[in-house]
């Protein structure tokens, strides 16, 4: 089942890509998309759609980002690595500060949230080494337990589904629609890493079907999520929430009042999916960066510092308020264009050999 040499399978592939995303997008993106109902269940489809051609765009160009010294030269891409680890460190100081926040409201009254930071990054960055293959072993561990439960949970919260909550009229806005739609595109912006990693991937058969079945499977679970939000709380109620998912599972119970804290196991869901994303973010910068050994250790270790001090610099003011403006702005525009600059290197390379051939 486990490949050699240092690769991993398809489905492994598939799981890690759900296992990072699912949590995160749960938490994170199905409040914004819920508070423009219609339009946001539209403009998360649109999103998605696009986030999959991206995705098949970056399938095709992942010989020419491995060699991406005879595109751009050694000292281009250098300054590509340097602007991806910037930009998954942003992405773990914000994950670490919502995380750890959440959970000192939810979980663990009382405790610094800075405390739980450090925790947090020590249980994420344990065991992660430069061994994809351990990370793959990890994501065929937790994936059936995480899907069935949040499955299970989803399933449990549509009982409190009430028709008369989609019943609040909302006019559709195809500027609303597009922005949305922006913005599931930016939530996936970490998917930029991908070519960087499908080398290490057995490609016995194509990667498209595994790619598109995953982001698939999380469209289906955001889309479920967003809907129950919305027949339970309308679109008034989840606009007074930070949090909707958690305030949904607060109330959710199993039949015969069994586990009053139901809410509990949804959180440790939430957390395993989310921890799994951040030793993903401290994965992915050591593999870009290419180091091994007593060098890797390091690496890591400055990677989670610098994740850390990201996470509590400038408090409320700090990640939370910059982070989402950044990634839509700056990040993501430089991706795609990266990657079409990329796509049309190649092209006109290819033309010129065909001209030197004939």
């Amino acid at each position: 089942m486990f490949a050699d040499n240092d690769l991993i399978s398809r489905r492994q592939l598939l799981r890690q890509m759900i296992l990072a995303l699912l949590g995160a997008w749960l938490l994170f993106l199905a409040g914004e998309i819920c508070g423009h109902a219609q339009n946001g269940l539209l403009g998360m489809t649109l999103g998605f759609l696009l986030l999959a051609c991206w995705i098949l765009a970056l399938y095709r160009c992942e010989g020419i980002y491995r060699h991406l010294d005879s595109y751009v030269g050694p000292g281009g891409r250098v300054a590509v690595i340097i602007f991806y680890l910037s930009f998954l460190v942003l992405t773990g100081s914000f994950l670490l500060r919502k995380v750890s926040r959440i959970c000192a409201e939810y979980l663990v009254s009382g405790m610094q949230p800075e405390l739980l930071s450090l925790l947090f990054l020590l249980v994420a960055g344990l065991g992660i080494g430069n061994d994809i293959q351990r990370r793959a072993r990890l994501a065929e561990i937790f994936y059936p337990f995480v899907m069935t439960g949040f499955v299970l949970m989803l399933l449990l919260a549509a009982f409190h589904i009430r028709t008369e909550s989609f019943e609040e009229p909302v006019d559709l806005s195809a500027i609303e629609i597009a922005g949305e739609g922006w913005r599931t595109l930016a939530a996936g912006a970490v998917l930029a890493v991908l070519p960087f990693l499908l080398g290490q991937v057995r490609q016995e058969k194509s990667l498209k079907r595994p790619l598109l079945e995953g982001l698939g499977k999380l469209w289906l679970l955001l889309t479920a999520a967003v809907l129950i939000l919305l027949g339970t709380f309308g679109i008034g109620g989840i606009a007074r929430m930070e949090t909707p998912v958690l305030q949904l599972m607060a109330g959710t119970r199993l039949p015969g009042e069994f586990l009053e804290r139901f809410d509990i196991v949804w959180l440790a869901l939430l957390l395993g999916s989310l921890l799994f994303a951040l030793g993903s973010l401290l994965f992915y910068g050591n593999h870009l960066a290419k180091m091994q050994g007593k060098k890797g250790r390091i690496f890591r270790l400055v990677l989670g510092l610098l994740i850390y001090a990201g996470s509590v610099a400038g408090g409320e003011n700090g990640i939370e308020a910059h982070y989402l403006f950044l990634t839509e702005w700056f990040y993501l525009p430089f991706f795609l264009f990266l990657t079409l600059v990329l796509w049309a290197a190649e092209k006109v390379r290819k033309m010129k050999n065909t001209e030197r051939r004939e």
